[in-house]
Order: structure tokens, then sequence, then C-alpha cells
């Protein structure tokens, strides 16, 4: 039997050693200090043009300038937020695939679609919140109602007459409908689109009466006459627009403020996760970035990711009972 002299296996277990090292996959401090090397892709739930598509574009416009590469908005919209929220679901648990995190998508879902494939909670990593817009009730400009007090007696003069917009049954400018109408004991028809931006187009049209919609999807049109704001649906006014008058002061129920987070798929290792946090973080601090959001009514709000979880947890229980006394069917 040939002995093999023990120096030279102490060479070759080291010289194993150095090969199973070099094969084993990169420490998540390693990877996170690398993140990203290449293109980010950030899913948005609703068509371009939108509130929500809107602070995207504007927060991947300075990631990528930070980060040294591309950071792609790609507009995934339908299904109350299901389409995108499923694509996240399939994505590489690498965070180069990113998605808008809003109600409709994450707290919202999980009570309208129970039986998803996905769990849109469960099933992301919440990296931060981004911004919240005020709501604002809209109507048409020739609409005979100047004032909240007018609308609320005009659509009480004929029950299911008059008609609303919203993003999607289901979204919170569909619920704000709905709480619209529990608050005020008034019946007015749902009108569902699959984002922001044709929903608005509608009214701008003149085939739907109002909307609950966010300040950087009509605000515009408001200041252009085109669309009259009746108030802010808060109990507080709104720094972007304080001329409004917060209409749950009067009707403490009727209380909405949407959002926008930046959740990743769960499993996305940790430390990429607080990496994207603090960069997202260093984006909020800018001064420039946050008079562009405010300009567009969107009030930077940002929190670690720990937070943020917390945050759509509250969220999701709140939903679920607006959904509930309204009577909103489940799919």
């Amino acid at each position: 039997m040939r002995v093999v002299p023990t120096r030279l296996l102490s060479a070759l277990a080291v010289a194993a050693g150095f090969l199973l090292a070099a094969h084993q996959p990169a420490a998540a401090g390693d990877r996170a200090a690398a993140y990203p090397d290449k293109l980010v892709r950030l899913l948005v739930p609703f068509p371009a043009g939108g509130a929500v598509d809107v602070v995207a574009r504007a927060l991947a416009a300075r990631l990528s300038e930070q980060w040294k590469q591309p950071v792609i908005v790609d507009n995934k919209p339908g299904a109350s937020g299901a389409i995108a929220a499923a694509e996240l679901a399939r994505a590489p648990k690498d965070g180069y695939t990113l998605m808008a995190g809003v109600g409709a998508n994450t707290s919202i879902l999980k009570v309208m679609k129970p039986n998803l494939p996905f769990d849109p909670i469960g099933g992301i990593a919440p990296v931060s919140l981004v911004a919240t817009f005020p709501s604002i009730l809209v109507v048409r400009a020739d609409l005979p109602a100047a004032n909240f007090a007018e609308l609320v007696a005009l659509v009480k003069a004929e029950p299911g007459k008059y008609t609303f917009a919203s993003s999607g049954v289901g979204s919170p400018l569909h619920l704000s409908g709905e709480l619209f109408k529990i608050a005020t004991g008034t019946d007015i028809l749902h009108v569902p689109f699959t984002g922001s931006a044709p929903a608005v187009a509608a009214l701008l049209g003149g085939h739907v009466d109002m909307s609950f919609d966010t300040m950087p999807s009509i605000w515009s049109n408001v200041e252009g006459g085109k669309l009259r704001a009746l108030g802010v649906v808060s109990a507080e006014p709104t720094p972007a627009a304080p001329e409004l008058p917060p209409l749950a002061k009067g009707l403490p129920e009727f209380d909405v403020t949407a959002w926008e987070g930046i959740v990743a798929p769960a499993g996305t290792p940790d430390a990429i996760v607080a990496r994207i946090a603090a960069d997202i973080r260093k984006v909020a601090s800018d001064p420039g970035f946050v008079k562009t959001m405010l300009d567009v009514g969107a009030v930077i709000v940002t929190d670690t990711p720990a937070e943020f979880s917390d945050f759509i947890k509250r969220d999701h229980a709140k939903w679920q009972k607006v959904i509930g006394a309204a009577g909103i069917a489940i799919e």
C-alpha cells in the first residue's frame, strides 16, 4: 500500500478548501456591497401617468443616478394590482425586480382576493415607504355642486343617478367612494377603470361625475379649470393644497390617505433590502426630489423595512373592516 506523505495531504486539503470557497455563493454582505451591478426593474401596478407611476419614475431616475445602473419602470396594470404582484412573486429573490407597493396590490388585495396563488403580504419583503398622497374629491367642472354640502344634496336627491370613477375594484380610490356612501348615506354608482389615468380621462370626457383621486393624477386639471376640487379626504388640510377643506373633519370615518412604497420578493437577502432602503432615504433627503414630489401633491415619508412591514399590516386590518362594512364582493 502506498503511503501519501502527511505534508502532501495537508497541501491537498488546503487546495480543496480554496476550490470549495471559490464555488460558494458570495456572502450576503458582499452581495449587498456589489448591488446593483446590472439593470433593476421596478414594477408599477397601474398605467403610466397616474400618481403611483409619477412617483415611481421620479424615484427610479434618482436611484439610477445613485447606483450608476438603469432602473427601468415596467407598468403592469390590471386586476386591482394582482398582475404586478403575481410577477413580483415569480421574480428571483435578488433585489433586481422591485415593485411599487400600494394598498391596492398589498393590504387590500389580500382582503379582496384571498384565493390568489401567492400571498400579497407574506410574499413580499417590505423595503420602505416613499410617499403619501391625500385623496381629493373632484367633480366634473359642469356638475352643479360648488362645494361638498351641495354635492351631498345633489346625489341624495336622485339616488343611483350619479357615478364615481376609480382605478379598479378594491383600489383605495374605489374604497374612498364606498366610505363616502357610508358616511353620507348616499347611493352613487361605481365605475372601475384599469388605472387612475383612464379614470381621469373618463371624468374629463364627462362620462362619469366624480372621483376620489390623488393630487399627482388630477391637480393639473383642477388648476386648469377642467375639474373642480371640493375637498381633501382627510381630517387635516394637506400642505400641497391648504385651501382645500378637510372633509373628514365633520365625518371622522371619511379619512383616506393613499401611500406608495417599495417592496421586493419575500426571501430577498436582508442586507440587500437594507441597502435599497438606505438608498431610498438618501433620495428622500434630496431637497430637489422633495420639491418635485410636493409639486405633484405627494408628501415624502420613509421608514425602515420593519416599520414598513408593520404599516402594511395595520393598513390591511383597516381596509378589512371597510370592505366588510361596505359589503364589497370578495373574489
